[in-house]
């Protein structure tokens, strides 16, 4: 006797809807997969690169030419942030002659007899040796990059040599604290501009002499420029 086709598919549906109950049972009872048994997650974050550290930096000033003065600075950045700047310096400079009739404070020159006289001031001249010692914290990383302030000490021995061929020597002490910023073009040539302020004076009493010598031989405060060109290690 043979079944009714709708028997059969009757059959067939029942196994079906069985065997899709019984395995979303098995998934629901079975554990949920170990922290180790997943892909770990794809990092999307880009990353940038590091630029690579130097250590040193050799520059040479131009703008001290300004000042009768040839300096080269060496810089070095061990670390991260802190520098150490040393800047070695040769100075040669002098006063032009002039005539005054006015002392100091701006009188008339008289002479004892209480006569005005005029007083012709030969050329003086000055030279020597200096150097600056100081130190820089930088904002950015990899050595001698981004904004830099810091103080310097100022030391030099310098020697005036007046008209009729006598000398002089004295010694040059100052501070200075300094402002600025530097990039190293192609991770390799630096550049850094600056400003900042100085405060000198010597070891003799040097009377008042004319601008750029009386920055070497008289007791003030200065204000200061920076400009370096050089290249990195």
């Amino acid at each position: 006797m043979s079944r009714p086709p709708h028997f059969s598919k009757l059959v067939v549906g029942a196994g079906i809807a069985a065997m899709t109950t019984a395995v979303r049972m098995a998934a629901a009872e079975a554990p949920p997969p170990a922290d180790s048994d997943l892909p770990p997650p794809v990092d999307v974050v880009v990353r940038e690169t590091p630029p690579p550290h130097r250590a040193f930096s050799v520059e040479w000033n131009p703008l001290s030419l300004f000042i009768d003065r040839f300096s080269v600075n060496v810089v070095i950045v061990p670390g991260n942030h802190h520098g150490l700047v040393l800047s070695p310096f040769y100075t040669w400079t002098g006063t032009a002659e002039y005539a005054t009739n006015l002392d100091s404070q701006g009188n008339q020159l008289v002479n004892a007899n209480g006569s005005p006289y005029t007083l012709n001031v030969p050329r003086q001249t000055f030279h020597g040796f200096g150097g600056e010692i100081g130190y820089r914290y930088y904002l950015a990383q990899g050595g001698p990059r981004g904004f830099f302030a810091g103080p310097s000490l100022i030391l030099a021995a310098l020697q005036a040599k007046a008209y009729n061929g006598s000398t002089t020597g004295f010694g040059d002490i100052g501070i200075a604290a300094d402002v600025g910023y530097e990039a190293l073009v192609a991770d390799r040539v630096s550049i850094s501009a600056g400003a900042g302020v100085q405060y000198t004076f010597t070891t003799q009493d040097i009377p008042p002499q004319q601008i750029p010598a009386s920055i070497y031989a008289n007791e003030r405060f200065y204000p200061r420029l920076l400009l370096s060109l050089g290249y990195a290690f």
